[in-house]
């Protein structure tokens, strides 16, 4: 039972570490109240794709492998947009405010331009979640009917390992959440910013390999390389690569060139200075205080 174990523990670290990482970034960026809408998406996301999953298992049509790859494509990309806009809005924004200060400009703008709202915080998680539901549920149920006593030879082992990987899974996401946290009080969320992108580049590129297994892109037969035999997708190495990175051993062109060109761009546009200069909130209050100068000593002078 260690596959379905390693199973569970793989698609819970890709959707639990997400969901901790970006706890601790939005709290390092000055949200402290975003743990309470994230979570609630993560939580709605886990009903929704359990009862989807309850009604495509026991119901009598279920949906062809290609439908169930559309879906989970979609869901990944539109996480990883979900995720990109919400760190560049909330990390750069703190960065402006920390800028602002040390400027003596005040932070009060900066607050204000930190809003990746509550709303969006709990629609980001619900995606980063509810992208693992097409996989993930359905082989939850067929764990729950194999254990009813209607089954020949019913047993509640599967759905024993299972759920214990996902618990293993939720307990190094909400560790990996504290270091995140402790990290992120020196200052602006930088670190879980990048890490937040080097994360969404698995997402995104895991979203372009399954709408190529949907059909919807080309370049499922070119594959990039293949190390499955040094780094298997069913043992310990691929399953912590897997969650965390959503590392693929065998994956196509397309995919490992959306994985490298998306890290880089995002982190070079994320990581570097704010304009050429002083940032523009920061620019007009110096503009205001130097005219405010003038005039008193234009008034002294008079």
């Amino acid at each position: 039972m260690l596959g379905t174990y390693l199973f569970g523990l793989r698609e819970g670290l890709e959707a639990g570490l997400i969901v901790f990482v970006l706890v601790a970034h939005l709290a390092g960026s000055g949200r402290r109240n975003a743990a309470g809408p994230v979570l609630a998406g993560a939580g709605a996301a886990v009903g929704v794709s359990l009862a989807l999953g309850a009604a495509l298992e026991f119901g009598p049509r279920e949906p062809t492998p290609e439908a169930r790859e559309l879906i989970a494509g979609t869901l990944s990309i539109a996480a990883a947009a979900l995720l990109t806009r919400t760190v560049f809005r909330t990390g750069r924004a703190a960065l402006r405010g920390a800028e602002g200060s040390a400027s003596g400009a005040g932070t009060g703008a900066g607050e204000v331009a930190l809003g990746a709202g509550a709303g969006v915080s709990a629609v980001t998680a619900f995606l980063a979640v509810g992208r693992e539901g097409p996989e993930t549920a359905p082989f939850v149920w067929s764990s729950v009917r194999a254990a009813s006593p209607s089954s020949a030879g019913g047993s509640f082992e599967p759905l024993t390992w299972v759920l214990l990987g996902l618990l293993t899974a939720a307990l190094l996401g909400w560790l990996l959440h504290r270091v995140a946290v402790r990290t992120g009080r020196a200052g602006p969320s930088a670190r879980t910013g990048a890490a937040l992108l080097v994360m969404t580049a698995g997402v995104l590129a895991s979203g372009v390999r399954d709408l190529q297994e949907a059909r919807l892109l080309g370049g499922l037969a070119d594959t990039a390389f293949d190390v499955s035999s040094a780094v298997p997708p069913d043992g310990w190495s691929g399953t912590f690569l897997g969650g965390a990175l959503a590392f693929q051993p065998d994956p196509t062109v397309l995919q490992v060139t959306v994985w490298a060109l998306y890290p880089v761009l995002a982190l070079a546009l994320f990581l570097s200075p704010i304009g050429s200069g002083p940032s523009a909130r920061v620019k007009k209050q110096k503009a205001t205080d130097e005219q405010a100068e003038g005039g008193a000593s234009a008034g002294t002078t008079s």
